[in-house]
């Protein structure tokens, strides 16, 4: 063969070859975040006044718990077991705000529980044989003073016996995820009616929800028949400092027990805070009751005090970058801030999720996928884009590569 055929030859294998390269697919680029899934927002975490040796914790609606302080077991509850017996009551018979609701009519029994309690001092809602009741005052008397024997009532009405009341308590203590929570009856003087400073919060937040609740726990009396017209709400705190309920709980097994809540606004924005107190002992000033009071209500002020609104993402913060072999890789951006409510250490969860078209070429600014931020009830999802732009990959790099 001739020394130019010869060229002419290579020549049309390379230039075979070059095409072929040329044409061949290009790998299409990847996104990856650098983002942990798991954070905390920024900032020195709140120093709360904790009571010592005593089950304590604080939250807030939409956001959660801080976190439980103290023992971590079950224990006696008191009255606050009233808390559930309001919540199945208005479950099964749902009330409006300003309606009444069904009348119960007051039988000789009821008048003898009234009395019996009563005469053992327990916290009662009087009663006369003959009289009709209404379902919301026998819940303003569950609340308010802490009826007993209005406890006992309604669980009667509610579920034909204290018994079967009682099965249904701890089927929807399981199903609102209260797992350190039994109940022994609907009125919570039985020591064996146990739980945890975190489950009774977490029902207080979820009573809170309904009107009708918030309009009762917040009553710091009660207008009753019989000779002691008025009756006054346990909770002394209601109507100081903010505090709008939400149930008190005081036996020898129990100690002081309370959820206390508050109302607090944060740029625009009003979340309930909540703190509850379990197993406080007397003090050498004050009874148990008062002294699971005044420590609830120094951890409400100060987690109320504490709370507000944190940029935990900002606008044009690089959280990930796509990769393409011929460019440089390019930055992810945030298209807009994700601000969270909470306290600074508070945990939130961040998943990046990719929507990357199938091509080899991006304007700047193309959104490419979605930041999801979690933090209790508070879910915030913003668009992830390109920082600058994606170019097609050269000639020479279809060449070379």
């Amino acid at each position: 063969m001739r020394k130019s055929s010869l060229v002419y030859l290579v020549v049309a294998v390379l230039v075979v070859l070059g095409v072929i390269q040329v044409a061949r697919p290009v790998a299409r680029p990847t996104m990856a975040a650098n983002v942990p899934s798991t954070q905390h927002i920024g900032g020195t975490p709140p120093s709360l006044p904790w009571p010592s040796g005593v089950q304590a914790d604080v939250g807030a609606s939409t956001i959660g718990g801080w976190s439980q302080h103290g023992p971590q077991s079950a224990e006696p509850i008191g009255s606050l077991a009233k808390m559930m017996t309001a919540y199945l009551v208005l479950k099964a018979h749902p009330l409006g705000l300003n309606q009444n609701g069904p009348t119960l009519l007051m039988t000789p029994q009821d008048a003898a529980l009234y009395q019996q309690d009563a005469k053992t001092q327990q916290s009662v809602l009087p009663v006369v044989a003959g009289e009709r009741v209404s379902e919301l005052a026998l819940l303003e008397g569950l609340l308010v003073p802490s009826g007993n024997n209005a406890a006992t009532m309604l669980a009667q009405w509610v579920g034909g016996s204290v018994a079967h009341f009682t099965a249904e308590m701890n089927a929807e203590a399981k199903a609102l995820g209260m797992r350190h929570t039994h109940f022994n009856g609907p009125v919570g003087l039985n020591g064996a009616t146990v739980s945890t400073a975190a489950d009774q919060m977490r029902l207080a937040e979820i009573m809170m929800k309904n009107p009708v609740i918030r309009q009762i726990v917040a009553m710091p009396e009660m207008t009753v028949a019989g000779p002691t017209p008025v009756v006054y709400n346990y909770n002394f705190l209601v109507g100081h400092g903010g505090v709008i309920g939400v149930k008190t709980g005081s036996t020898i097994r129990s100690g002081g027990c309370v959820v206390l809540a508050k109302d607090q606004t944060v740029d625009g924005h009003t979340l309930t805070v909540y703190s509850a107190v379990v197993g406080q002992p007397a003090t050498s000033t004050n009874g148990q009751l008062w002294a699971s009071l005044d420590a609830a209500n120094a951890l409400l002020q100060a987690a109320a005090k504490d709370l507000g609104n944190h940029t935990v993402v900002g606008s044009g913060e690089t959280i990930g970058y796509l990769r393409a072999p011929w460019q440089s890789p390019i930055p992810l951006v945030a298209a807009r801030p994700i601000q969270l409510l909470g306290w600074a250490g508070l945990s939130y969860h961040v998943h990046f999720a990719a929507h990357l078209p199938k091509v080899h070429s991006l304007p700047a600014d193309t959104v490419v996928g979605t930041l999801t931020v979690d933090a209790g009830a508070q879910h915030v999802t913003i668009p992830i884009k390109t920082a600058v732009r994606l170019a097609s990959p050269s000639w020479t790099y279809r060449l070379e590569r």
